[in-house]
């Protein structure tokens, strides 16, 4: 029991000295006068996996004056990850004042991996439906690739329904449908244009209140496709 205790407390204590350590960083990123000082605490709360820390250091990446010290942020940020590090980082790859920087926030940027926004989708046809149809599966097939998908930030995607067409013939119906996916990369560049369909056969007449699913389905097919065709086009470049 007294072996137990002890362990509790040394933990306790321990989780107190990171904590210390860390706000210890943070005081010295903001505060200290000295470059070094501020670029070694930017590296130690990387190190430490400090994700409060994110702000601070995206201001630093944002407005620190000395190179080394935004350089180190944007290490730092790219091993911490989320959404506001690649934001920061984005930013900071597109309008720093110097290449090093620049370079920087481009390698934290590769090292976190592919990340996509995506739009609410654009077109008509098939209705609100299946816009979030075709929405909701390029964001399961992006991420079945291991990429992740954000709320915002990333290469941003502006998915739109072209078509959804029901051929009802005798013994079947066939829905078809078509969609475009256009990628632009944070700096605000086309990075792809791509459209894909798919068809989707069903023995017999479907009822009304069932057309919705059948197009779901196919529009995941054309997803499941545009995701390739984009992993494709990426690698290209």
């Amino acid at each position: 029991m007294l072996r137990t205790v002890a362990c509790a407390v040394l933990l306790t204590l321990a989780a107190g000295a990171r904590a210390d350590a860390a706000d210890d960083a943070v005081r010295a990123l903001r505060e200290d006068g000295s470059v070094k000082v501020r670029a070694q605490a930017a590296i130690v709360l990387g190190q430490r996996g400090e994700e409060r820390a994110i702000p601070v250091l995206a201001e630093a990446l944002a407005s620190d004056g000395a190179v080394a010290v935004r350089v180190a942020a944007a290490s730092a940020l790219g091993r911490l990850g989320g959404v506001a590090a690649r934001v920061a980082l984005a930013r900071a790859r597109q309008a720093d004042a110097d290449g090093g920087v620049r370079d920087a926030a481009s390698l934290a940027l590769d090292a976190l991996g592919l990340a996509f926004s995506i739009d609410e989708p654009a077109g008509s046809a098939g209705g609100a439906a299946a816009r979030s149809a075709l929405r909701d599966a390029l964001a399961r097939h992006l991420s079945a690739r291991g990429w992740s998908v954000l709320d915002h930030g990333g290469m941003i995607l502006k998915p739109t329904v072209l078509r959804v067409d029901v051929e009802a013939g005798p013994g079947r119906t066939i829905v078809a449908v078509k969609a475009a996916l256009l990628a632009v990369d944070d700096d605000g560049r086309m990075a792809a244009m791509l459209e894909s369909g798919a068809r989707l056969s069903a023995s017999g007449a479907v009822p009304e209140a069932k057309l919705a699913a059948y197009a779901a389905r196919a529009l995941d097919a054309a997803a499941r496709a545009l995701c390739e065709d984009l992993a494709v086009r990426l690698a290209e470049r």
